[in-house]
């Protein structure tokens, strides 16, 4: 079972047309990548983003996104196995049929006070998502060479944070009218709809895995084919490794600022103040995470000061903004306001700057733990298993982060001191990861092959990651 098949030039794709060359290229499936994250994860960041999910009151939106988190945490938890099984291509496809499914609730809450059904399609987007985020993460850890994958990450995070343009630009222009606080026009949501649709199509473009290549001609490695069963030991043999938890924590922080600043920008700031946001927020990422992505790829410097550069670039201004932010919950105690930038700009610059800055450095702790867990291992099915563990603890800061902050009435500046407490965690973990970083990748599937060989019964059934 599963022997390590041997990297060769594929010359029959250099000697292609270029239109194959680009269809079957890692380029081309970055960019489809960045176009299923486009109309589907960034619509709903678009959502998101608005505080409360753009309804009057953030507790309910929050109680969804936890119960979608916790069901994308109970997939990626199993992720490795189901994207080596399934393959990714069909992963995302899985997931981009139910996109249509979060507009679409949050237009019925906003509209008809439909609470169930914006409950019931979370749980249904986090089941499905959690294919995306395996399959995403599969491909990012993997596809690209060692020196181009900062690049790709970069191109990727713009792309999805250019759908959150798209969408704060969609916020922006149907809430900029109003300055008091409450819920936004729900004919907003309609929209994000639309966009939503168009996943299924991105999806259909990807090439399969077994079939794409870098540009130097070569297959992405992969280990063969192993049964069902042995793929579940090999991830049980993956979550035992001591990089495998000394990254939980800091994929559990990754985006647990979620729910906590979701709520710091729904009950303190203006409808219009909170739609600029979610225009503001993602412009700025999207310069910030292509001149991240070259960084890391500069040889100028090893991969271990590297990694030690991207973990300084993050946590220092989030640290200073937990600070910031503790100053400015000592000024609002558990009051309501909506401040405004047109009423209050002084006030309003002061309270947003820390929620902005969180933000967007977020991205980068997110692309700095890709790219790091990239140099551990470039086979295809150890990189689902390691996409699919990291998403599970990142789903799981979700979760949790949203749940904190789902309880009605409560005060808000608990989960921010939990938040506080997290990132604490984050710093010692990361520095073990980072003294780990090897010089160069593994092109071999080490949990598959420490499995004894024997006869796979099913090794005919697999379908290439």
């Amino acid at each position: 079972m599963g022997s390590t098949e041997v990297i060769e030039v594929d010359a029959a794709y250099l000697a292609s047309s270029k239109s194959t060359r680009l269809f079957r290229g890692v380029l081309f499936q970055m960019i489809m990548f960045g176009a299923i994250s486009f109309v589907g994860p960034a619509m709903s960041d678009a959502i998101s983003n608005l505080g409360g999910g753009g309804l009057s009151s953030p507790y309910l939106s929050n109680l969804a996104n936890a119960l979608n988190y916790a069901a994308g945490c109970v997939v990626t938890l199993i992720g490795g196995p189901l994207i080596n099984k399934i393959g990714i291509k069909w992963s995302c496809m899985i997931a981009c049929v139910a996109f249509p499914l979060s507009g679409s609730s949050y237009y019925a809450s906003a509209r008809y006070g439909i609470e169930w059904y914006l409950l019931l399609a979370n749980i249904v987007n986090g089941l499905t998502g959690g294919f995306l985020y395996v399959a995403e993460t599969t491909a990012m850890l993997s596809y690209p060479q060692q020196d181009d994958r900062g690049l790709y990450l970069g191109i990727w995070s713009a792309m999805r944070n250019s759908g959150s343009v798209m969408g704060g630009a969609i916020n922006f222009a149907t809430n900029y009218s109003s300055a008091s606080s409450g819920g936004i026009a729900w004919a907003t949501y309609l929209i994000f709809v639309g966009f939503e649709c168009t996943g299924v199509v991105f999806a259909f473009l990807l090439t399969p895995t077994r079939r794409v290549r870098r540009k130097d001609g070569t297959a992405i490695p992969s280990t063969g084919a192993v049964t069902w069963h042995d793929e579940f030991v090999a991830l049980w043999r993956h979550a035992q490794r001591r990089k495998t938890w000394l990254v939980f924590v800091p994929a559990f922080y990754s985006f647990f600022y979620g729910g906590t600043m979701g709520t710091y920008l729904s009950l303190h700031f203006s409808v219009r103040a909170r739609a600029l946001s979610t225009l503001l927020v993602p412009i700025v990422t999207i310069i910030m995470v292509v001149a991240y992505g070259r960084l890391l790829d500069a040889k100028r410097w090893s991969q271990g000061q590297r990694a030690w550069l991207a973990f300084l670039l993050w946590v220092v201004p989030q640290v200073a903004c937990m600070i910031w932010i503790g100053v400015e919950y000592h000024k609002f105690g558990t009051a309501t306001t909506a401040l405004d930038y047109m009423t209050e700009g002084r006030r309003w610059a002061e309270a947003y700057m820390p929620y902005l800055i969180i933000f967007t450095t977020g991205y980068w702790t997110q692309l700095s733990l890709y790219w790091i867990l990239g140099t551990f291992s470039t086979d295809v099915k150890s990189s689902a298993r390691t996409g699919g563990l990291f998403r599970a603890f990142e789903t799981a800061g979700q979760a949790v982060s949203y749940a904190l902050n789902s309880n009605y009435g409560s005060d808000p500046r608990t989960p921010f001191y939990v938040h506080c407490a997290v990132l604490a965690l984050v710093v010692p973990c990361m520095v073990l990861l980072i003294r780990m970083v090897p010089e160069q990748p593994a092109e071999i599937d080490m949990d598959a092959v420490a499995i004894p060989a024997r006869e796979s019964k099913g090794a005919g059934e697999a379908v290439s990651a």
